[in-house]
């Protein structure tokens, strides 16, 4: 008796714009890969690291008695899809997956070869099921990792 299994792949040849690519570990311990494109926001977020109340020697050329140690900023990425039902279990295994990957050079993958980075999706909940319609508007979250850590 030989086991098969007939599996549908959706490939979408179209240039994309603003491509965002993940991939991600799925459930069943495979690979799961997902294009965004059109519809994200990109932003940076800074938060406050150390800082020390200096003493000042000179009140001439004092520029305050505060001064900051380090300072952190993480880039995140929010990005949305309009996903028809069927694949909504493929996006909640993205959701829920631990190991997820970015592509950082979509436009010159062919070229120079694909780069990933690690990324993590924010948490907070999606709507997997909605009865009334056939398509899904979903948004989530991407983080990247810390850009930089700036020391004194």
């Amino acid at each position: 008796m030989r086991l098969t299994e007939k599996k549908r792949i959706k490939i979408d040849s179209e240039c994309r714009d603003y491509p965002i690519y993940l991939c991600w570990l799925n459930s069943v311990g495979g690979i799961s890969y997902w294009l965004f494109s059109k519809k994200h926001t990109e932003r940076t977020r800074t938060r406050e690291g150390k800082s020390y109340v200096k003493n000042i020697n000179d009140l001439e050329t004092a520029k305050g008695n505060l001064d900051y140690l380090t300072k952190d900023s993480v880039h995140s990425f929010r990005v949305g899809a309009r996903v028809k039902q069927e694949d909504m279990d493929g996006l909640t295994g993205l959701f829920e997956s631990p190991k997820v990957q970015m592509l950082m050079n979509p436009t010159t993958w062919e070229v120079d070869g694909a780069k990933w980075q690690n990324v993590q999706i924010g948490t907070g909940s999606l709507l997997i099921l909605d009865t009334d319609t056939n398509y899904k508007d979903i948004q989530m979250d991407i983080q990247m990792p810390f850009l930089y850590k700036q020391k004194e």
